[in-house]
């Protein structure tokens, strides 16, 4: 058969991984002596693996992760804090369809960050959708949506994924627009959409950061329902990492 007639075929199927190589795959198929069956199932496969990478290099673009980790690199031993079998469990997915939360808390730098991108990698893998967004981002897109007349664009881009991952709550405090448009998020997601949340304050403080204790304590009513916690209590990586560099004495914590 003529390959160019061939190729023509498999880009009408959208087969363009197999489109661009069948000659490659002839060959290795004759040399091989493989069965129609075998082949088939080769082709197929190739293809299909070739599609869920595409699909999953767009939920990972549209995910807006500041880069991308698995849990395999993260050093347990350092945050002996951590029970790693928890954390696995975590990354089985189970908590995405039953629409409940994970909530990573402790002081700068003990990998918090790490963990939740980790956790909404795997996710992503797992074919759900995601999106992270740093706290303080969330406050400043919630002011430029107001000045635009858009913010109810913003309550429902952060309610359509599967998982949002909302990081570095605690640093700034949220203000009278950004505190009641995260608090109708919440409130939208309840039982049906998956949150990763990190915070470098306990429970009690989250009055301080939305600045009403009512607002918060609704929020975390709804937050913890249905949640996971993390207390994290060990050091911080980077303030490891500076003491092994030499740029800060080892007795300084």
């Amino acid at each position: 058969m003529n390959t160019e007639l061939l190729v023509e075929r498999l880009k009408q199927l959208g087969w363009s991984y197999t489109a661009d190589q069948p000659d490659g795959l002839l060959e290795d198929s004759s040399k091989n002596n493989v069965s129609y069956s075998e082949f088939l199932y080769t082709l197929l496969s190739k293809e299909i693996e070739y599609k869920e990478a595409i699909e999953l290099e767009k939920r990972i673009k549209k995910s807006r992760l500041p880069y991308v980790k698995t849990i395999h690199d993260f050093d347990f031993s350092f945050q002996p804090s951590l029970d790693q079998k928890r954390i696995n469990e975590a990354l089985t997915g189970r908590y995405i369809h039953h629409g409940e939360n994970i909530i990573l808390l402790g002081p700068p730098g003990v990998g918090k960050t790490y963990l939740a991108i980790s956790m909404a990698f795997e996710a992503l893998t797992q074919g759900h959708t995601a999106l992270f967004i740093t706290a303080n981002d969330f406050i400043s897109e919630c002011r430029k949506a107001n000045k635009e007349g858009l913010i109810q664009r913003i309550i429902k881009r952060y309610c359509r994924p599967d998982i949002l991952i909302m990081d570095e709550i605690g640093y700034f405090s949220f203000d009278e627009l950004s505190a009641p448009t995260l608090f109708q998020i919440i409130s939208k997601r309840y039982e049906q959409g998956a949150m990763i949340l990190t915070s470098n304050k306990s429970y009690v403080e989250w009055g301080k950061i939305f600045g009403d204790d009512v607002l918060a304590t609704a929020m975390l009513d709804r937050i913890v329902h249905h949640s996971t916690t993390f207390n994290i209590k060990g050091d911080s990586y980077r303030l490891r990492e500076k003491k092994k560099a030499g740029l800060q004495p080892a007795n300084i914590r």
